[in-house]
């Protein structure tokens, strides 16, 4: 463990600490130092170390909000087009209604900042068209036998979408490994694996998928940043 770094009186971006608070306690019971700090707009927030040295948190969610408060209705990004406004996180992040132009034209809702700066361009399709197009037939890692395409039709599907959302919605919006809330860069992870789940339930069809409870109960799902995915997966 490395040694302990006082913080106080440091400014991180919109961010001034104040004080240290009590530590945050990830569910698998890591320890993470908390700070009380002040934001330029005024209002006060509690930031894991972490969040406030990588820069995964500048502000009390202000900036995103002033990044995304123009009317985004009908505006494209990537392969999403803006809808609507439906309202905001508990961050104050806008979060837009789009439609992706897929051969599904899936909705979704995306937090604006992330639309801004380019981090969301489509429901997740063309990441999963990536993947294929670099890792097709047996040569992919989760080939199995054909089950790539299942993959890519349950996660472009409605019901894997409102999933997520709900997820997303019970976890305000932050990631439950290392409190990080900046939005836009957020997964929602099977605790029990997506491919696992699929190997032990045989699962070959999309309608198999849909009668599958383990897969869409909300209870076997948590919030996870890019950073912790990544080190789940590996771990």
């Amino acid at each position: 463990m490395g040694a302990f770094r006082d913080l106080t009186g440091q400014r991180f971006n919109r961010l001034t600490v104040l004080k240290r608070v009590e530590d945050y306690v990830s569910p698998k019971g890591q320890h993470l130092t908390r700070w009380e700090c002040l934001c330029d707009c005024g209002n006060i927030i509690n930031v894991t170390g972490c969040g406030l040295t990588q820069k995964r948190t500048t502000s009390c969610g202000c900036y995103h909000k002033e990044i995304t408060s123009n009317n985004l209705v009908g505006k494209v990004f990537g392969r999403l087009t803006v809808l609507r406004d439906v309202g905001s996180d508990r961050q104050g992040n806008i979060i837009w209604e789009c439609q992706c132009s897929c051969k599904k034209e899936t909705i979704v809702n995306v937090i604006g900042s992330s639309l801004v700066r380019g981090n969301t361009q489509s429901c997740g399709c063309y990441r999963v068209e990536q993947l294929q197009e670099k890792h097709s037939g047996e040569s992919h890692h989760n080939w199995k036998g054909g089950i790539t395409p299942i993959y890519s039709t349950i996660r472009n599907s409605i019901e894997y979408t409102e999933w997520r959302n709900t997820i997303f919605e019970r976890d305000k919006y932050t990631c439950q490994s290392c409190g990080d809330n900046t939005g836009g860069n957020l997964h929602a992870h099977h605790k029990n694996m997506f491919s696992v789940i699929l190997e032990e339930h045989n699962i070959e069809s999309y309608e198999q998928a849909q009668n599958c409870l383990e897969l869409w109960d909300i209870d076997n799902g948590i919030t996870l940043c890019d950073t912790c995915h990544i080190a789940e997966h590996k771990g």
